[in-house]
């Protein structure tokens, strides 16, 4: 006979087990839940805390870059001005009084000053007192976190306008109307780019290359190419208006080149930017609005013109010769002029040659043309007159004023530059006039502003080598047109200029029977450019391209595809700061730029503490970091215990099961001996 177990109280017990398990588990979830909504609160304290020490900062910055613009004003600030009101209102803001009063909002408190500030130092150890190494520091409190930044920012002078940051850039300037082509970039044939490209109008190229032999003349070449600098994946395109390709023009270049149209034939919108630009080697095209950046050009004069009266000027007599030569006088500041006993040209002929003289007299004069040779060192000097530069090393320290033009070189039309004439050249210059470089060996640490065009024929220019071991660059800013052909025709190693160009006009270089590497970069208004790749000669080679009727040949095709381009253009990432050094030699100031960080550290620091820096700051990171690690050892602590508490929870309720479990067998077999 069976039996059924007897089941009395098990139900129960086994309840009583569950609660209990239930209990020490809930109670172990509620720990972690509650440290967990703790580290939480602590997380967003810390996040906000972080988030007003930026606040401080950027609020102190902002206020110190708003007071320089005001202090600026249109007109700018003389040099020595500037320095000292940069210092004044930096010095408002050290962490001393109540520079660093609280700033309190809805996540908390944020209070920020500075703790220091120094010149800025050039890679070439210069020091620039126009702009500073500023070193702030902000504390952000929001509930129970504290934290505190260490940043150290660079505040000043502007050091480099936009155009300055491109291998190619064409501007658009709407303040005195759109002249024709303004914006556009136009690239007939086999041009080299290295670097990225900003194009406020159209972008504008042809796998033919153009240069004028006896009339227009189109070449067959490839499409031009953009490669990435050093360093970069690719080469970028920001392009403000459309893409075209062509073959060649219906009418003239001239009227080509200043066309704002290209929605009619021959012109082809195009979409994908690769068609423009040699299979393989186009750049991301990056869309944006044209940004106006113009260089103040016209304003600089005031900076460097004065005449024989001002105050402080030494007044130098170049003679009947009009020639100065082996000048040294690094702390003097110069005005030229004649003063001599001659006689003076009356009349020439058809030749320029001297006809007839007038009676010897004194004559005296501060206009003409003068001459620099041999080795001069000036702090500054001015002319009424125009200038030459032949067979010289120049440093003009704080500057050249020509208020007329300017020439550089022996005006030589050789191909060969041992034909050129030596110059080095150095120091900030303004040319009232035009600005010609013809057979000069140049090597240049300038910058140079010119009211007039610039032409630059048979020449090579490399940069001066400086004290650093670095080399210089020859920077021209130009309100007139700048035109750079026939340099190294029809020679196979390229003329090498070391410069950057810029007009707010138009800009037109050649690289067809000229071969040229500029090694800086151009921006303009309008910018053409004119190439092939390969070989250009006098005479037939196997495979060349024969311009009719002339002795001009030209490498085919495809042997292009091989070949070297013979306008090549490279950006140099130093510009930028040849031209920061240069530019700090000027007398008047204009503009300051945004501010620069240069180094953050972020400390944390014990509530309520008002802002320390340096070693009580590491202390008070150090001992936040040992409560951080503490309170994170108590969860894990917590948790380890909730989970030994379910488990011996879990054990009893076993045990109690298996007793019980023992004690109905035991009553069963008492059943079974009563039947």
């Amino acid at each position: 006979m069976t039996y059924l177990k007897n089941q009395k109280g098990y139900a129960l017990l086994l309840t009583l087990g569950i609660i209990v398990i239930l209990a020490v588990l809930g109670t172990g979830l509620m720990t972690l839940t509650s440290n967990g909504a703790t580290r939480n609160e602590v997380r967003q304290d810390i996040t906000r805390s972080s988030d007003l020490t930026q606040k401080g900062i950027d609020l102190v910055t902002t206020q110190v870059n708003t007071e320089l613009n005001s202090f600026l004003g249109e007109n700018g600030q003389p040099r020595t001005l500037f320095i000292t009101r940069l210092e004044l209102i930096l010095n408002k803001y050290l962490c001393e009084g109540d520079s660093s009063l609280p700033v309190t909002g809805s996540t908390g408190t944020h209070k920020a000053c500075i703790l220091s500030y120094t010149d800025t130092i050039s890679p070439d150890n210069i020091t620039n007192p126009l702009r500073k190494l500023v070193t702030f520091k902000s504390i952000g409190e929001s509930g129970d976190s504290n934290r505190e930044l260490i940043s150290k920012i660079e505040i000043g002078a502007a050091t480099a306008p936009e155009a300055l940051r491109y291998a190619i850039g064409t501007n658009i300037d709407t303040k005195d109307g759109l002249s024709p082509g303004e914006g556009n970039l136009i690239m007939h044939g086999g041009s080299e780019i290295t670097g990225d490209i900003k194009v406020d109008g159209n972008i504008v190229t042809s796998s033919n290359g153009y240069a004028y032999l006896g009339g227009d003349q189109w070449i067959p070449s490839l499409a031009p190419s953009a490669k990435p600098i050093e360093g970069a994946k690719t080469s970028r395109l920001f392009l403000g208006k459309n893409a075209y390709t062509f073959d060649t023009p219906n009418g003239s270049y001239a009227n080509h080149v200043i066309k704002s149209d290209f929605n009619t034939s021959p012109y082809k919108l195009k979409t994908n930017i690769s068609d423009l630009f040699r299979s393989g080697a186009a750049p991301v095209l990056v869309s944006r609005q044209p940004v106006q950046s113009p260089i103040a050009i016209s304003q600089q004069k005031t900076n460097f013109e004065y005449s024989g009266s001002s105050s402080g000027v030494t007044t130098l007599n170049a003679g009947s010769e009009y020639t100065l030569t082996g000048k040294n006088l690094p702390n003097s500041k110069i005005f030229i002029n004649h003063d001599f006993t001659g006689k003076l040209c009356q009349s020439t002929n058809w030749w320029g040659q001297c006809q007839s003289w007038s009676n010897t007299q004194k004559i005296v004069g501060d206009t003409g043309t003068y001459t620099f040779n041999g080795v001069n060192t000036f702090q500054q000097v001015a002319t009424k007159g125009n200038l030459k530069l032949i067979d010289t090393d120049i440093t003009f320290k704080n500057g050249l004023f020509v208020n007329g033009d300017l020439s550089i070189g022996n005006n030589s039309t050789s191909y060969k530059h041992e034909q050129y004439s030596d110059v080095v050249l150095d120091g900030p210059m303004y040319i009232n006039g035009n600005l010609t470089i013809k057979g000069a060996d140049l090597q240049s640490n300038a910058l140079i502003y010119v009211n007039g065009e610039v032409s630059i024929q048979h020449s090579r220019i490399n940069g001066k080598v400086l004290n650093s071991g670095k080399q210089g660059s020859l920077i021209v800013l130009s309100k007139g047109n700048i035109k750079i052909s026939n340099n190294s025709v029809n020679e196979p190693i390229a003329s090498y200029i070391k410069g950057f160009f810029y007009s707010e006009q138009d800009f037109e270089m050649y690289g067809v029977g000229s071969n040229i590497n500029i090694d800086g970069g151009i921006s303009a208004r309008k910018i053409t450019l004119n190439a092939i790749r390969g070989r250009a000669q006098e005479t037939s080679f196997s495979g060349s391209y024969k311009i009719s009727g002339r002795n001009d040949y030209f490498e085919g095709v495809t042997a292009q595809a091989n070949s070297n381009s013979r306008l090549q253009v490279t950006y140099d990432a130093e510009i930028i700061q040849t031209y920061s050094d240069l530019k700090q030699q000027e007398p008047v100031i204009y503009a300051v730029e945004p501010p620069i960080e240069q180094e953050r550290i972020v400390n944390t620091v014990p509530e309520s503490t008002p802002i320390i820096s340096g070693p009580e700051a590491e202390k008070a990171k150090e001992e936040a970091e040992k409560e951080a690690e503490k309170a994170e050892e108590e969860a894990e602590k917590e948790k380890e215990k909730a989970e030994k508490e379910a488990e011996k929870a879990k054990e009893k309720a076993e045990k109690e099961k298996e007793k019980k479990e023992k004690k109905d067998d035991d009553d069963d077999d008492d059943d079974d001996d009563d039947d």
